[in-house]
């Protein structure tokens, strides 16, 4: 079997039944882009690393630093464990990584685990949706304004291993979903996956900056469809009315 392992670096035996959130790759790269601002946003410490002889050969560069693409920070301050990954884990890994999650997560007596990410739907609506193993949490969360609720479908991955595994060990596993766009990195979706994901931990996340990425990728596709529409006949027919 694939195995995969927690490098933990540092000592976070402080840290008490702390919030686990997990980013990583999927639509609109939401969960890695919110986890990467969150580090920033909440200065998380780095704590270690997950590896596999399945992952991929790569190093991310923060800060002209070479970094573990999937790794873990953390925060005595907000009693907070953040696990991320910046790169495409295979379907393979999917369950042994979903695993030592969960393991890593009961190892620390955490509280709960919250799951961030995009989901395509294609309704236009700017929601985050939430789901969760267990009822009342979705109430809870559905009845504070937070996001709404979803009655029927499927999760895929990660995700929805460890909504799985949390529904039959009675481990509370909350999945936030921001719906986004398939086809480029979603910055808005990003900003509004974590907005929710504040009011439910109840710390403040300054998404400023995502906000000003959401508008300039925003004003970019705008340009880019004018351009590629050129102009219609009017628009090329001796000026406006205007002069």
């Amino acid at each position: 079997m694939t195995s995969v392992e927690f490098k933990i670096l540092k000592d976070l035996s402080k840290l008490k039944n702390p919030s686990i959130v997990v980013g990583f790759p999927g639509t609109g790269l939401v969960g890695s882009v919110a986890a990467a601002h969150l580090i920033d946003a909440l200065k998380l410490d780095f704590g270690g690393y997950i590896s596999s002889d399945e992952f991929a050969p790569l190093a991310a560069i923060h800060d002209y630093t070479p970094m573990p693409p999937a790794r873990v920070h953390y925060s005595e301050k907000y009693n907070l464990i953040l696990i991320l990954s910046e790169m495409s884990v295979p379907v393979s890994l999917a369950s042994p990584l979903a695993d030592s999650i969960f393991d890593f997560a009961k190892s620390l007596n955490s509280k709960k685990i919250i799951s961030v990410g995009g989901i395509s739907l294609k309704e236009g609506k700017n929601e985050v949706y939430v789901i969760a193993t267990q009822k009342e949490i979705t109430k809870e969360i559905t009845d504070r304004k937070i996001a709404k609720p979803i009655r029927e479908g499927a999760t895929t991955g990660v995700t929805g291993l460890l909504l799985s595994k949390g529904a039959m060990n009675e481990f509370p596993v909350i999945t936030l979903l921001a719906e986004s766009a398939e086809e480029y990195l979603d910055a808005d979706a990003a900003s509004r996956v974590l907005k929710a994901l504040s009011k439910l931990l109840d710390i403040e996340i300054n998404t400023a900056r995502l906000d000003r990425e959401a508008k300039g990728t925003k004003e970019a596709l705008i340009k880019s469809k004018i351009s590629k529409r050129g102009p219609t006949v009017e628009e090329g027919a001796g000026g406006s009315m205007y002069g």
